[in-house]
């Protein structure tokens, strides 16, 4: 079928994607010097959450945000709050000694270090400062040798091959738990993803988006003329939660197939959603 071939076409994709999982960046540490090595440490985002676990600094995690959904040790963290929400008391009474924070977050760190916390900031945007991240993090927490080794087997996992066949144009679809169109966000151009679709061989339907994460209309998805919508969660979902994001997501489509604009169901593909999980992908393969 045609949607199996698709889904072939796209498993290197989610495989990278699954790889960026433990992503942090290109170390920013704003002119805070640690005295000695940090015990315990918190991370309000789930990516570098899970990049201090895979550099085996677990035991010295004291707290996790509250999106946290991996490892499975880490989901047993007292829970801090999020970017909009980061429950200071909380976070004062686990007596961390360093906070490692996006640049999002630098209004957190603010209010962390006259309380005696030392932050670390790195970003996150691309593949580049995802792998400093590594070394910055590992370098802060005195294990120079698991920073070394988490980034080259990361190195390895990024040697994707090109997708087969013509140059597919991609939608990657950064969506949120409502599932509302107008809520939808999109990856750009100088995001992580692009420059995963970009090894691929793949085509960034938003390559052109003047940020980096646009949120869209149907109007603009007609307009953009996708092959291909990846639809990629970071929250975790139910079934039911998921069946109705995907009824949300087919409305629209179908809709706009309908006028005739839109190629991925006009030329008779049949529309899926994959989520950013292997299970998820083999799922589809099997039912497909």
């Amino acid at each position: 079928m045609a949607w199996r071939s698709a889904s072939r076409r796209f498993a290197p994709l989610l495989v990278g994607l699954l790889l960026l999982s433990a992503c942090g960046d290109r170390g920013v540490d704003l002119g805070v010097t640690i005295g000695r090595t940090p015990q315990r440490i918190i991370a309000l985002t789930p990516s570098l959450t899970e990049t201090l676990f895979a550099l085996g600094l677990g035991d010295r995690v004291v707290g996790v945000g509250d999106y946290t959904t991996w490892p499975a040790e880490a989901v047993r963290k007292p829970r801090l709050g999020g970017l909009f929400n980061p429950n200071l008391e909380r976070i004062v009474s686990l007596h961390p000694d360093l906070a490692v924070l996006l640049p999002s977050e630098k209004d957190l760190g603010g209010k962390l270090r006259p309380l005696g916390v030392d932050v670390l900031i790195v970003p996150d945007e691309t593949l580049a400062e995802v792998e400093s991240s590594f070394y910055t993090i590992a370098a802060h927490c005195n294990v120079q040798e698991a920073g070394k080794r988490f980034a080259a087997e990361w190195r390895s996992g990024l040697a994707l091959p090109k997708i087969p066949g013509p140059p597919l144009k991609v939608l990657i679809s950064i969506g949120r738990a409502s599932g509302r169109l107008g809520e939808m966000s999109v990856a750009g151009r100088g995001t992580f993803l692009d420059e995963l679709l970009i090894r691929l061989g793949g085509v960034n339907a938003f390559a052109d988006s003047p940020t980096r994460y646009p949120q869209i209309s149907v109007e603009e998805v007609v307009a953009r003329k996708p092959d291909v919508v990846l639809e990629l969660r970071t929250d975790s979902q139910t079934p039911e939660q998921a069946a109705a994001l995907l009824s949300v997501r087919r409305s629209w489509v179908y809709d706009a197939a309908r006028s005739g604009h839109l190629p991925c169901v006009r030329v008779g593909r049949h529309v899926r959603f994959l989520r950013s999980d292997l299970e998820g992908w083999v799922a589809a393969q099997r039912t497909g």
